[in-house]
């Protein structure tokens, strides 16, 4: 347990310090979106790639992994999207949007650094594929929200449109790119090593600023009964499915304990991205963010102590 509270002190006290920096403005917000920009289109993805590539594809297609992580995602999706459509009698994109909220976990901006602090560069290439797995439920929710609002576009400018917003997704597209490099088993030039290795560095510290940057300003005023329910299904009732799937296919102990604490991470910063694109769905999107980033750290904690209980700690 001290290994990480060791951990995630200095991570959420980087956030902290993002938050105070813009609460005090000592950044401006242009500032803030050029860091945002360097973190989510550079430094991460390099990092990404650089820890896929340079493992063996065997070592990374681990798939009771897969396959566990992903029920995880799609589950509690697919039962928020038809029970928001049947008992709220809402339109599809809010139902979609709120759905996202409760079941995608960030993982580029805590989950890579996190992972990275705690297991160096096996957490981060499983960290990496739990982000291209969750495409599974960004996509159609992309879908759903693209044909409702968009009701005069043909199918044809529908599959543009998501074809276009995948490839802005440079986490995935560092993923794919990396597993592939370890596929065809390419050698690792010394100087493109290193490069990548120094921009990857950048990316933990600079990623958790950027979150805290992007927590400030959203409000708590409204729907704290939504907000509260959105939190605890995002917080406990996920990791939960996440724990049962896990042991219940046998993932070995250190991809089972990241699959454990990654489920157990706030509301990805993506929710609130999609919920301002689409116009739906954007103050208690926000405010799911900001509560259940306040709360994870306690989750977090939850989680890697009931897993020391559970599996074996590498």
């Amino acid at each position: 347990m001290k290994h990480i509270i060791n951990a995630l002190i200095p991570l959420f006290g980087l956030i902290a310090l993002g938050y105070l920096t813009r609460r005090f403005n000592l950044i401006g917000i242009k500032s803030a979106k050029v860091l945002n920009v360097f973190v989510m289109k550079i430094a991460l993805p390099s990092l990404i790639f650089g820890s896929i590539a340079t493992q063996k594809a065997s070592a990374i297609l681990n798939y009771p992994f897969i396959c566990a992580f992903s029920l995880t995602l799609l589950l509690p999706y697919i039962s928020c999207f038809w029970i928001g459509k049947l008992c709220r009698l809402e339109s599809r994109s809010k139902s979609a949007l709120r759905a996202l909220s409760l079941s995608l976990p960030n993982l580029g901006y805590l989950g890579i650094p996190i992972m990275n602090s705690l297991y160096g560069k096996q957490g981060i290439a499983i960290a990496s594929v739990t982000a291209f797995l969750s495409v599974a439920i960004i996509v159609p929710t992309m879908i759903i929200c693209d044909t409702e609002n968009k009701k005069g576009n043909s199918i044809k400018k529908v599959v543009q449109n998501i074809t276009f917003a995948l490839l802005k997704n440079t986490l995935a597209i560092a993923a794919i790119l990396g597993f592939f490099y370890s596929w065809m088993e390419l050698p690792m030039i010394g100087p493109l090593y290193t490069f990548i290795q120094l921009l990857g560095k950048a990316s933990d510290p600079c990623a958790l600023f950027a979150l805290g940057e992007l927590l400030f300003g959203q409000s708590l005023k409204k729907g704290l009964g939504e907000i509260g329910l959105n939190g605890f299904f995002k917080l406990a009732v996920q990791p939960l499915l996440a724990l049962f799937f896990l042991w219940i296919l046998q993932v070995d102990s250190t991809w089972a304990i990241c699959g454990f604490l990654l489920s157990a991470l706030p509301t990805g910063i993506i929710v609130s991205v999609l919920a301002n694109c689409y116009h739906t769905y954007l103050r208690p999107g926000l405010a799911t963010i900001l509560v259940t980033t306040v709360l994870s750290f306690g989750t977090l904690l939850s989680a890697f102590y009931l897993s020391s209980k559970i599996w074996a700690l590498p």
